[in-house]
């Protein structure tokens, strides 16, 4: 389909537009086209100069980094190599949530700076702060990696979201112009994802025509599986899908890959830093968003791990309004075996195994992935949306909604069996059956939940 509105978007409103606003998104896209091709070692040196400078403002500036590199007898000019970060101590949510005015910059008024919050397991939510600059800059981390799937400014984008602050832009006049007509961007609301709406998607979607969707994974999923059963020949013709905010899993990259006939890249990301890692369309694993953060995986005594899984800690290299270093997500990732024949120099995330709250804890203390159990409920007929929650070490929550009203529900033996295979023959499974299920307060559907401290 013709679209005339695109290079006068791309060339003109687009860069017009931000450049009157002061917004330095494209001249920072342009320093990340071409840094993401340096080779690694150049890349690590940028790197550590950029973690001196920040350990340095945070110590200068802040109460919370000065305290404890004075009690651990530590100085910014003792970070001399990026594995000297390991000299500092992980920070936690809980840490935000107990000190976090003394982890705001003596250089910023409070005013000045942007509050967020994102979830957590206790459904508590963290509050942060983050300073302007780095807020607009995470755009141009999104637009390049936006761009590695087939999209580019100009072109119409749609998202499958949920959280109703980041759509906010259909709440206002002024920001909707910006949504259409700069952005260039489509908001599906994945707070419903009914029969109906999904129509609607579609309807939408072939209409528009988008070069990419980004979306949460199990929507996306969902998704897919309702065209793949009611509308496999749509007319929906996109570049490329990137999912986000869940765990995709083969499967589901498969399904969605089949609805939809264009590659799905992959992304990490948290609302505190922002863009982490994403794929190419290689596929070879996820390249680390090395120039604006340090990602390590580590294992239970914080020290980096050389193979396999490890936890998830992430340094903002640009958030001077309240530094962000060493900072645990609860995600689980894994090392990267291999490299990527793209010629990025960005390292590469093997994968990302989701946040630690996806792992199922047995009764004899061994972690057992959520993804084991959701492959319980795959062909199986009878259920057409599922949740599997660990309320405890000895009680299992089984929420299903069923494609019909099942008599015998033989298919459930099957499930309890290896379930209790894996967490234990003593532990109780309740089973309930809805109409639905809802998705999270921020739109997410959650396969599996495990409330057992990890």
């Amino acid at each position: 389909m013709l679209d005339l509105f695109r290079p006068i978007n791309k060339h003109i409103i687009y860069p017009l537009y931000y450049w009157k606003n002061s917004d330095k998104r494209l001249s920072r896209l342009a320093e990340l086209e071409k840094s993401q091709f340096l080779s690694e070692e150049e890349i690590k040196s940028l790197q550590l100069i950029r973690l001196q400078k920040l350990v340095k403002y945070a110590y200068q500036n802040t109460v919370y980094y000065r305290e404890i590199m004075d009690n651990a007898n530590l100085k910014p000019e003792d970070i001399v190599s990026l594995s000297d970060i390991e000299k500092l101590p992980i920070l936690t949510k809980k840490i935000i949530q107990e000190r976090m005015p003394d982890m705001l910059s003596r250089q910023y008024a409070q005013s000045e700076l942007i509050k967020d919050s994102s979830g957590g397991s206790t459904g508590e939510p963290t509050i942060y702060y983050k300073d302007l600059a780095r807020h607009n800059l995470r755009r141009a981390d999104q637009i390049r990696h936006d761009r590695w799937s087939g999209w580019d400014i100009g072109k119409r984008k749609a998202l499958v979201w949920g959280a109703q602050r980041d759509l906010k832009a259909v709440q206002s006049f002024r920001e909707h112009i910006i949504a259409r007509y700069i952005e260039r961007q489509w908001e599906l609301d994945a707070f419903e994802m009914s029969d109906q709406e999904m129509d609607k998607f579609t309807s939408i979607l072939e209409n528009v025509q988008p070069s990419m969707i980004l979306g949460y994974a199990n929507a996306l999923y969902l998704y897919a599986e309702y065209l793949l059963k009611n509308n496999p020949n749509h007319h929906i013709k996109l570049d490329g899908i990137v999912s986000s905010a869940e765990t995709l899993t083969n499967e589901k990259r498969q399904t969605i890959e089949a609805a939809f006939k264009c590659k799905v890249l992959n992304r990490y990301g948290s609302r505190e830093v922002g863009l982490i890692a994403s794929e190419c369309k290689q596929q070879s694993g996820l390249h680390i968003n090395a120039e604006n953060i340090l990602l390590e995986l580590v294992d239970e005594n914080a020290h980096a791990v050389s193979s396999g899984n490890g936890d998830i800690l992430v340094t903002d290299f640009w958030n001077f309004g309240m530094p962000l270093i060493r900072y645990k997500l609860g995600d689980v990732g894994t090392v990267s075996e291999t490299g990527c024949s793209c010629g990025r120099g960005l390292p590469l995330l093997g994968n990302v195994a989701g946040r630690t709250g996806d792992f199922f804890i047995s009764r004899r203390g061994e972690k057992i992935h959520g993804e084991y159990f959701t492959h319980l409920f795959y062909e199986v007929p009878e259920v057409k949306q599922f949740q599997m929650i660990q309320e405890s070490l000895d009680l299992i929550v089984f929420n299903l909604v069923e494609a019909e009203e099942s008599k015998n529900r033989e298919y459930l033996e099957n499930i309890i069996t290896k379930t209790k295979d894996m967490l234990g023959e003593t532990v109780e499974i309740k089973t309930n059956f809805l109409n639905e299920i809802k998705p999270t307060s921020t739109g997410k559907l959650l396969f599996t939940i495990s409330k057992v401290a990890q």
